[in-house]
């Protein structure tokens, strides 16, 4: 069971990172209600998930490139010119709540100092229980037509296309690559639960995410990597409501059909900074990093989440820092690592009023003005550790390799709202933990790698699934970043059910020489 919130409000907020790669978190989400986060942007793969993503001080094979382009020229050093693989992905959440499938392949190529690749990827996400309402009278459009409601038919398929450049100088130790990761979306998983009450939810939309990455090493064994990146999230639902209205003619409750647009934009600019060297002579090695994001919110949709009356409020501003620490050791067929993040995050979002507002106070807040502001502290932490075995096979030639991993991640904050209409200031504080579990099995042949890896994250929910079982006091704002923005004011009780989610990936790769 999910923890219960200790006051009659609290902020609700789900966040998707949006293709930040599960490793080193370059775009930073932030979260103030433990909604899950299905995960349909996992479509890359990665060589250290099944350790629980420990990556400050553990490099990752498979995931690196795609995470920092500049990684490109390292992952095929050596007899390597080119590398094809592709990683299918299946998610899904407990009690029907969601799930989806990807299919990605992948392409890395080097010849001479310069390097590149591409990925392509189709994705399907599967249908959230059932929506259709049913209807006690026909609906017919202003010429006659009938109107039909309910879950849209539309292709729910999404389709994302990653592309990187670049070259290395290895007189210098140095590598630079710029990389750009394109999305069509026309599904983001679990959207439908955010619009409770609606007939018809229609999405379309895209990211754009641009990186420019440089890594620098040294002989003995030190590493440097910079990475800059802008991610601009745009998405829009059209939602179909009915609302009923009094008939005067037919003496009669009618139905009237009600368009609404809602758009949902995020900007986002980040840099990280990753520094890793050995211990002196010993196996261990070290590593250090800092992730600095700056998002704006230019227009967030206006939810209506089941059981909460929300009031629409307006963009805001965030800026989000990762700092962390990582140890590695890899002695002969065994790894271990681990990861500790803090993270710092403030965000400020206010609520604009529609017309002209008469305050407690006498003053009047003009069209446009602020009439309420909600200032965010959050000081969250995150924990990983990881081991890793590999077993010879066949006299060396094949080898098995075995991963076990566990993850937490700490959420922590702090909200001061002050209702410019009534004069009047609270305070608030929230805290949870999510669990993720990890394991990963892989065989090694001369001219083949084969891998798979399992995760489940426990301590979540999501609002609309039938259960009754978890209660979460309402929100009075939210705020997310990175991928999908949920803002919304609930003046009522809101609803989570606990649920669980499985991620099964299967990655191959085949190394051409």
């Amino acid at each position: 069971m999910l923890p219960r919130p200790r006051t009659s409000s609290c902020l609700a907020v789900l966040a998707l990172a949006a293709f930040a790669p599960q490793a080193d978190a370059q775009l930073i989400p932030i979260k103030t209600l433990p909604i899950a986060e299905g995960d349909q942007f996992r479509i890359f793969p990665s060589a250290n998930v099944g350790m629980a993503g420990v990556s400050i001080a553990l490099p990752d094979s498979l995931l690196d490139p795609f995470a920092n382009p500049a990684h490109g020229g390292r992952a095929l050093r050596g007899a390597t010119s080119a590398r094809f693989g592709g990683a299918p992905t299946f998610y899904s959440l407990s009690r029907d709540a969601g799930g989806g499938q990807t299919l990605p392949l992948s392409a890395l190529a080097r010849r001479g100092a310069y390097f590149g690749g591409v990925s392509l990827a189709i994705q399907e996400i599967d249908r959230v229980g059932e929506r259709v309402t049913p209807l006690p009278v026909p609906l017919f459009a202003s010429d006659g037509s009938p109107i039909t409601l309910g879950i849209e038919e539309p292709s729910r398929q999404n389709h994302y296309a990653f592309a990187m450049l670049g070259r290395e100088m290895a007189e210098r130790g140095l590598a630079i690559a710029a990389s750009v990761l394109w999305s069509g979306l026309n599904d983001v998983d679990g959207t439908e639960l955010l619009y409770a009450g609606s007939q018809r939810i229609e999405q379309h939309g895209g990211i754009l995410d641009l990186r420019l990455g440089v890594t620098k090493s040294w002989r003995d064994g030190q590493t440097l990597e910079a990475l800059l990146l802008h991610n601009r999230y745009a998405m829009t639902h059209d939602v179909t409501w009915l609302d009923p209205f009094w008939d005067p003619n037919l003496r009669g409750m009618q139905l009237r059909v009600r368009p609404e647009r809602n758009r949902d934009l995020t900007n986002t600019w980040g840099m990280q900074l990753e520094y890793a060297r050995p211990l002196a002579d010993s196996a261990w090695r070290l590593g250090l990093h800092a992730t600095t994001n700056l998002m704006s919110h230019p227009h967030l949709p206006e939810y209506q989440i089941e059981r909460v009356n929300v009031i629409p409020w307006d963009p805001g501003y965030s800026d989000a820092h990762n700092l962390g620490v990582g140890v590695a050791r890899v002695l002969g067929p065994t790894t271990f690592g681990v990861d500790a993040v803090f993270e710092p995050i403030r965000s400020h979002t206010w609520g604009e009023a529609q017309q002209p507002i008469h305050t407690e106070r006498g003053v009047v807040v003009p069209a446009g003005g602020r009439t309420t502001e909600n200032w965010f502290r959050f000081r969250n932490a995150i924990l990983r550790a990881g081991i890793g075995q590999e077993i010879p096979i066949d006299s060396g030639a094949t080898r098995l390799r075995l991963q076990l991993g566990m993850a937490l991640h700490s959420i922590n904050y702090a909200l001061r709202q002050h209702d410019h209409v009534t004069d009047r200031t609270r305070r608030q504080r929230e805290s949870w933990t999510e669990w993720t579990r990890t394991w990963g099995l892989g065989l090694h042949f001369a001219s083949l790698e084969l891998r798979y890896v399992g995760l489940q994250t426990t301590g979540t929910g999501r609002p609309g699934i039938p259960s009754g079982e978890v209660f979460f006091a309402t929100p009075d704002a939210a705020l997310a970043t990175g991928g999908r923005n949920i803002l919304s004011a609930p003046s009522g009780p809101l609803t989570l059910t606990g649920v669980r989610m499985m991620t099964h990936q299967v990655s191959v790769s085949l190394p051409l020489r």
